[in-house]
């Protein structure tokens, strides 16, 4: 089971299908990864900014066994993921398309995954729930055999990375 961290808004401005207001998107986005958990388990917390319109103090939620974490006013997500990265002994899977929270996470010992290589993950497990898998759905599951790049092994960090996108 992985230690999931979430960059929310991050990743919710890459998503498509998500509508309405910010507040109808967050609900959607934490129902699909409600969704998510629900088939693997993984513990998953979300970070979400409150630096212009949060609360004084820092806010803490739990929705379908999401831990939600809105930071404080005048505070972004990136501080509170870079703060929790820092703090805990748990070893947590960033999710973030942020180059600076994905290498500060990495600096710390954790695995940092682009955004745009766990939407398919979200996307795909949602599709197997409801029995939907015709071919044209299928888009992020592109399988090849043309092997690229340096048939050399991957660096450490690479395969630790490539194992927990797998696990994921």
């Amino acid at each position: 089971m992985a230690n999931i961290l979430i960059d929310g808004y991050n990743i919710m401005a890459k998503m498509d299908g998500l509508r309405g207001s910010l507040e109808a998107r967050r609900e959607g986005f934490i129902s699909r990864l409600g969704d998510y958990r629900a088939q693997k388990f993984h513990d998953i917390t979300v970070a979400f900014d409150g630096e212009k319109g949060g609360w004084i103090t820092e806010s803490h939620e739990r929705k379908q066994g999401i831990n939600i974490v809105y930071s404080r006013l005048g505070e972004k997500a990136d501080d509170v993921i870079k703060r929790m990265v820092k703090a805990h002994d748990v070893e947590y899977t960033v999710i973030t398309s942020d180059r600076e929270i994905a290498s500060y996470a990495e600096n710390y010992g954790h695995t940092a995954i682009l955004s745009e290589e766990f939407i398919p993950k979200l996307y795909f497990n949602n599709r197997i729930e409801s029995g939907n898998r015709d071919d044209e759905d299928m888009e992020y599951r592109i399988v090849t055999t043309r092997k690229k790049g340096n048939p050399k092994r991957l660096s450490k960090a690479a395969r630790r990375r490539r194992q927990r996108l797998d696990r994921l």
